[in-house]
């Protein structure tokens, strides 16, 4: 959703494991083990066996099996030579290499779920500097809605706007084998004015045309819904609609929530963050605009039936995401679809396999940030809401046997 400085872009070949550096300009192939630039996260992966995988013998497994299934159904429809990596993750390979997985996984189910991923993927040890290590939970939140704005439902639900575009820094880098481009982040969401492209205007200057609006409700309800990238909307008569991501203006997200309590703001107001930011708010209703105006970043939405109740948004990868089985990543580091066995020390219901699905504004921070879906609804972002934990451990799984030895040439 927000552009990311592309600091790695090349694998290096080796059986053990793999150093991600940037590549010289015109360079086609692996690039041998190198120091990382001082601003961008190292990456390494380390084969190890499941024996030495912490916890793995009473790791949840059921929701990230269910997540990979559905994974393997959108893999299908592609040719075999597609790439997995869509947007510079360093491994993947292609989607022919995880027919295997795929096939096993038709037939795997809760109970047979570790013998399946002990036959299917070799375990590999992610390895990282400077990034940021950390997992958090986002869920999809439901929100009560109009059609037309009336008192309590003042804030709209916008449209993605006509005159937002992106430009691939990346396709004009390789255009122009052009090494500072390559560090420049890989997409700018801007907007053309007088031939020009520009930046796209910040929350606080984007109109709020009637026209353009899926729906109106609470402003504290659609910022919300904006940080968590997508939501239900209910309306008087019980029918249900989902407000789907559809472009972001390019601005790094800054919380609202966070400067508001920094502020102290919401010293007043007991309870859980966002119940205390919501109750300041309700309670302030001059102060609303000034509050959610202080982060720049600004999401606009689609419109979509919800045709199965049961099953979460789509993510970035174009799968519906799973309730403790779905994980959002820095996709220039992981690719959409790879199980990724997150530890985490001390908490309950870890470890967990989590398969990389979706992407967000404050995930884009190294292969060691992660954000886990955890569901619909209030009960779920309660849960979500819980989780904040410093240095997980990630350990990616990679189908066997041919992809571990032939994923760097997959991405020459």
């Amino acid at each position: 959703m927000h552009p990311l400085r592309l600091y790695c872009a090349a694998l290096a070949l080796a059986a053990l494991g793999a150093c991600v550096s940037a590549p010289k300009p015109g360079h086609q192939g692996p690039a041998a083990p190198s120091a990382a630039t001082p601003q961008g996260p190292t990456f390494k992966l380390e084969p190890i066996g499941f024996g030495d995988l912490p916890g793995w013998a009473n790791a949840e497994l059921a929701p990230g099996l269910e997540a990979f299934q559905r994974q393997c159904a959108v893999w299908s429809k592609l040719a075999p030579e597609t790439p997995i990596s869509r947007f510079g993750a360093p491994y993947g390979g292609l989607v022919g290499q995880w027919a295997n997985a795929c096939a096993g996984a038709l037939s795997a189910t809760p109970d047979t779920a570790r013998s399946f991923f002990q036959a299917q993927f070799v375990p590999q040890r992610v390895i990282s500097q400077n990034g940021q290590a950390k997992l958090t939970a986002y869920y999809e939140p439901a929100i009560a809605a109009r059609r037309t704005p009336e008192p309590g439902f003042s804030e709209p639900l916008l449209y993605r706007p006509d005159d937002i575009v992106q430009v691939d820094i990346a396709a004009f880098a390789q255009q122009l084998d052009n090494e500072p481009l390559r560090g420049a982040p890989r997409r700018l969401t801007g907007q053309i004015r007088d031939g020009r492209v520009g930046p796209y205007p910040e929350r606080a200057a984007i109109a709020r045309a009637p026209y353009s609006s899926i729906a109106w409700a609470n402003p504290a309800d659609v910022y919300n819904l904006q940080v968590q990238g997508s939501g239900r909307l209910v309306f008087p008569d019980g029918t249900q609609v989902r407000a789907a991501f559809a472009a972001q203006n390019g601005y790094k997200w800054r919380s609202a929530l966070g400067t508001a309590r920094e502020q102290g703001k919401l010293a007043p107001y007991p309870g859980g963050s966002w119940a205390a930011f919501r109750a300041y708010l309700d309670a302030n209703p001059g102060d609303v605009r000034a509050a959610l105006d202080s982060d720049p970043s600004y999401v606009f939405f689609t419109e979509e039936a919800i045709a199965d109740p049961s099953l979460g948004p789509r993510g970035a990868a174009g799968v519906p995401l799973t309730a403790g089985g779905s994980l959002a990543v820095d996709p220039a580091f992981h690719p959409y679809g790879a199980p990724l066995v997150v530890v985490l020390e001390g908490k309950p219901a870890f470890p967990r396999v989590l398969i990389a699905q979706d992407t967000g504004g404050a995930i884009r921070r190294g292969p060691l940030r992660g954000d886990m879906f955890m569901g619909s609804g209030a009960q779920a972002g309660s849960s979500a809401e819980q989780l904040n934990a410093d240095n997980p451990r990630f350990y990616v799984l990679l189908p066997k046997p041919q992809i571990v030895a032939e994923i760097a040439p997959s991405q020459r």
